[in-house]
């Protein structure tokens, strides 16, 4: 059994499930490329709350990438192409002593002098920024999410050349900034079972946007604690960590997981999980369970 997949996997989902599942995925498309938020709304909910109403609102298509300072961060969502700064709702409370650090591609809150001004702008700190954390002496800038995919995007907006006020000389535009509903769902998992009855569920896909095949691994947590890896020849089990479907189609959304009939001996509760995982990889590498969610669910097995 792998240890690190069970200190990760089973940490993450079964301590703090509901607040992963529950987190947004926020895709901001640029003329550099796409780069992926995920947001934290239970260290920062008032934030994350306002930062959505501007999303569902479209309120930042089309808006720029104004302050860019290599090695430092970059800095967008308040002003048009013609530098006009647009109008905003009412400034939100500061919720920078949430744990959170401005680290290397961490998302903030900007703000002006009064700590409790921000509206819209948002920046992406490109290094560690520790001076911009809050302390008791120092307010500091609210942290509410990460980049989970496409950090060489703020990279590449980075290296620009700038002007007058870090302004890029070539104008960053933030085409669209929309929310991912993406999820794995279970698919026909009822609540209790009893022997002789058969499992025949499926995971499928929403709102999930792959440009790449990537790996799907399945897993029941059993019982006693221990995994068990779903094997996709013969609906077979293997306490081996092991890939279930290999370089999956992104044409294809749903996915066979399960067709089996219970036999006696294995009453007890249990929990499945789906997860994408990066092609040709081991199941330690977890970065598509951020960018594409985690299919989990519940189902108790009676004699």
């Amino acid at each position: 059994m792998n240890k690190l997949f069970l200190k990760v996997f089973l940490g993450l989902l079964l301590t703090t499930s509901s607040l992963l599942v529950a987190s947004p995925f926020v895709d901001i498309e640029t003329n550099h490329g796409t780069f992926t938020l995920e947001l934290n709304p239970n260290a920062a909910p008032i934030t994350v709350a306002n930062f959505l109403t501007y999303v569902d609102s479209n309120f930042y298509d089309n808006t720029l990438f104004h302050r860019v300072i290599d090695g430092f961060m970059v800095q967008g969502g308040g002003f048009n192409p013609d530098l006009v700064l647009k109008e905003t709702l009412a400034p939100i409370a500061l919720e920078s002593n949430n744990g959170l650090l401005n680290q290397r591609g961490t998302v903030a809150m900007a703000r002006t002098n009064d700590p409790n001004s921000a509206t819209t702008q948002f920046f992406i700190n490109s290094v560690d920024n520790s001076f911009l954390n809050y302390t008791e002496t120092n307010p500091g800038y609210t942290v509410f999410g990460s980049v989970v995919a496409g950090l060489e995007v703020i990279d590449s907006i980075s290296a620009t050349e700038t002007g007058t006020q870090d302004r890029p000389v070539d104008a960053i535009i933030i085409n669209t900034v929309r929310r991912r509903e993406a999820q794995l769902t279970f698919k026909g998992l009822a609540a209790t079972y009893k022997v002789g009855d058969t499992i025949n569920i499926s995971v499928e896909e929403s709102g999930i946007i792959r440009e790449n095949r990537l790996d799907l691994w399945a897993a029941i947590l059993l019982p006693n604690g221990q995994f068990l890896y779903i094997i996709e020849e013969g609906n077979n089990f293997s306490s081996i960590p092991a890939v279930f479907k290999s370089a999956v189609s992104t044409e294809i959304i749903s996915h066979s997981i399960l067709n089996f009939t219970i036999p006696t001996g294995l009453a007890g509760y249990y929990t499945l999980f789906a997860i994408f995982n990066e092609t040709n990889k081991n199941i330690d590498d977890l970065f598509h369970s951020l960018r594409s969610n985690i299919a989990q669910s519940e189902t108790d097995l009676t004699e």
